[in-house]
């Protein structure tokens, strides 16, 4: 099947040269749109921004939080809760030593990253337990109970 005589395959198909200049483009707007955007090193847009991915899953305990960090030491992560909302922040620094040769690609991300979700309301800041292995950051929280005024309703 095809749109307008174009194959759905080559819709999402673009060459370096395209993707690499959207990206800068990106980069720019943002810095001119966002006033909290901040990018040091522009020119890095070519190794693209890293950021953390998140899963985020409730047991019958808890919530557990998993935040892919590869590459990053757990000296280098910085993991708070300010509010009611959890932040997961550090950097992936770019290994831009270069002997014999030049960089005909560059896929892998690195910079700064910093991600924030809000923590449920019976998520228990006070009693969880934070670990990293394989480039896996696991925070498990435990959950307390609701305070009062808040009353579960069952839906017909």
């Amino acid at each position: 099947m095809s749109l307008i005589g174009i194959p759905h395959a080559s819709l999402f198909i673009r060459d370096p040269f395209t993707r690499d200049f959207d990206q800068l483009l990106n980069t720019h707007l943002n810095s001119i749109t966002n006033p909290d955007y901040k990018n040091e090193n522009v020119s890095g847009f070519f190794g693209s921004q890293f950021n953390t991915h998140l899963d985020v899953s409730e047991t019958d305990k808890g919530y557990v939080v998993h935040a892919d960090v590869p590459g990053v030491k757990k000296e280098e992560v910085d993991v708070h809760i300010k509010d009611g909302v959890l932040t997961i922040s550090g950097e992936r620094s770019n290994n831009k030593e270069i002997k014999d040769g030049q960089r005909h690609v560059v896929e892998r991300s690195y910079g700064k990253f910093s991600r924030s979700i809000r923590l449920p309301e019976d998520a228990n800041a006070d009693k969880v337990t934070a670990s990293m292995e394989n480039g896996v950051l696991e925070l498990v929280f435990e959950k307390k109970p609701l305070g009062a005024g808040y009353k579960k309703i069952a839906l017909a």
